[in-house]
């Protein structure tokens, strides 16, 4: 959906007449959102917040945003502290999908309503959330494996590099990838060790993979995320350019390296939209119309990026 349309529809169904790229001359003044980020040290973070404090600030809403640190028992003491504090919403982006699940459920009990953004709540487990904002991650695995099938045909040998073991990125698009990768049976993985997001141990693993299986034994590396470039990088300048480089998401280092041809390819998923569209959900809410929010996920668009078609696409994140 264009951002246009996008407006469009906001101001359909709250009776905001936007202006400009994110303005109003009616807004849900007093409004208190709290938003829990499983860690927002995490780069890929930037932007989601930059956009979400731009929009709810545009539109009267105020917007506190905390991190988990990485720590459940951290995250659901930030989702506690909310409760306590009585907003007007919750918003959180999880580490755990089914960990999260008891202090959602305390949220609800309290009357206040909860959005799941970039990462997934397990609703199977009983959590009740307005709707998820953010990508079929599920989708973003078959799309990676879309990409290992064009780098290295219907036979190779690829190693994997995941993200933060347990969180609902990690899980889906490893049974997306898998999802892909039945349907070629003469691609075979090697390995696979989680990173957990972070650059520094992508680099070592990738370094361990490179060592481990010389070459004319290896065909290709995934990474569920971008931390991935930076061993890309290394094992072009070690002179490995026989494995392919395949990343998720697509920060400014991922796109050079997809110019230079040191990455194959991404899937893009833009962080930025997330946290704009989080809250004009929200306001959606707050003006009655929560119907009219898509549920039980509100997915955004994930475009596939190569040499080919890089130069269309800027980069989501960094400079």
């Amino acid at each position: 959906m264009s951002s246009l349309t996008r407006r469009g529809l906001l101001a359909a169904a709250t009776g905001i007449a936007l202006i400009g790229p994110m303005q109003s001359v009616w807004a849900q003044s007093g409004k208190r959102i709290g938003f829990m980020i499983w860690n927002t040290s995490v780069p890929f973070y930037s932007n989601l917040i930059k956009l979400a404090k731009e929009t709810a600030a545009k539109n009267g809403l105020q917007l506190d945003i905390q991190s988990g640190n990485g720590d459940l028992a951290t995250q659901i003491s930030v989702v506690q502290q909310f409760i306590a504090q009585q907003v007007d919403m919750i918003m959180i982006a999880p580490s755990d999908p089914k960990g999260i699940v008891p202090v959602i459920r305390q949220a609800t009990a309290a009357n206040i309503p909860v959005m799941a953004v970039n990462t997934k709540a397990d609703i199977s487990s009983g959590a009740k959330v307005i709707t998820y904002v953010g990508v079929d991650d599920f989708v973003f695995g078959q799309r990676q494996g879309e990409l290992v099938v064009k780098a290295v045909g219907e036979t190779g040998k690829i190693a994997y590099i995941l993200g933060k073991l347990g969180t609902s990125a990690q899980l889906d698009r490893q049974a997306g990838l898998m999802d892909v990768l039945k349907k070629h049976p003469g691609i075979t993985i090697l390995g696979q060790q989680a990173a957990d997001w972070d650059n520094s141990k992508a680099l070592a693993i990738t370094q361990d993979f490179l060592s481990k299986y010389p070459k004319g034994s290896i065909d290709a590396i995934v990474d569920q995320g971008p931390e991935g470039v930076t061993g890309a990088n290394y094992a072009a300048e070690a002179g490995r350019t026989d494995v392919k480089f395949i990343m998720g998401d697509f920060p400014a280092d991922v796109r050079s390296a997809v110019v230079k041809g040191t990455v194959y390819g991404t899937v893009d998923q833009d962080p930025a939209p997330q946290g704009r569209v989080a809250i004009e959900d929200a306001l959606v809410w707050f003006a009655g119309k929560g119907a009219t929010i898509p549920t039980p996920n509100h997915y955004l668009d994930l475009p596939t990026i190569t040499k080919d078609n890089v130069a269309d696409f800027k980069a989501a994140w960094g400079e």
